[in-house]
């Protein structure tokens, strides 16, 4: 039977590069092929290590994001902090329990002379530490307001807007959709995206 870490593929990494979309063309393009197979990603041979790295990109942070949200949340927590990127290790084994998530593209290993890098993706991260923010947000919304689950409409606006600058800040962009399921996800009162159109800035 052979060792969890066995068939670990290790990428090429540029020091300093941690976005996704980056880490994802330090694989060879028979490497990405395979990981958009286990993702269930629609590429195709023909197409470039970098347009297959940016339909993997769309994948990985949306699964990052919904189900293997609490994974991730459990692993990351477990670091030492949620800033660092990258870790330096001497074998495998120490991570043994990264390994599914590193086979999945969720997280990166990469060989130096003397030792073995963990990368973990900005957006991984980020997404993982967004969603504590925001779980942090409601609790305090819920002992703030008189009414359990219904954020006074300046609150509203204040935590829209927060959401929409942590977004902004590692994705470049936010659309009112991404808003709105965010919101939907954590209140009971629903929002649509003209009443966020109308509160936001």
């Amino acid at each position: 039977m052979s060792k969890p870490t066995e068939n670990v593929s290790f990428i090429k990494w540029k020091s300093e590069q941690t976005e996704l979309i980056d880490l994802l063309q330090g694989y060879r393009k028979a490497e990405l092929m395979t990981l958009a197979e286990t993702h269930g990603a629609a590429v195709r041979k023909s197409w470039n290590k970098a347009k297959i790295a940016a339909v993997l990109t769309e994948k990985i942070t949306e699964q990052a994001e919904t189900i293997y949200h609490p994974v991730l949340e459990d692993v990351l927590t477990r670091l030492p902090d949620l800033e660092t990127n990258v870790y330096r290790i001497n074998e495998l084994s120490e991570i043994e329990g990264f390994i599914p998530l590193v086979e999945k593209g969720f997280f990166f290993v990469s060989r130096e002379t003397d030792s073995i890098l963990l990368i973990i993706p900005e957006e991984i991260l980020f997404s993982v530490k967004d969603r504590m923010d925001q779980e942090g947000e409601k609790k305090a919304v819920l002992n703030n307001d008189s009414s359990d689950s219904k954020p006074s409409g300046s609150r509203k606006a204040e935590l829209l807007n927060s959401w929409k600058e942590k977004t902004l800040a590692i994705y470049g962009s936010v659309s009112l959709k991404h808003l709105q399921t965010t919101w939907n996800r954590y209140f009971d009162e629903q929002i649509t995206t003209d009443e966020i159109e109308k509160l936001l800035d």
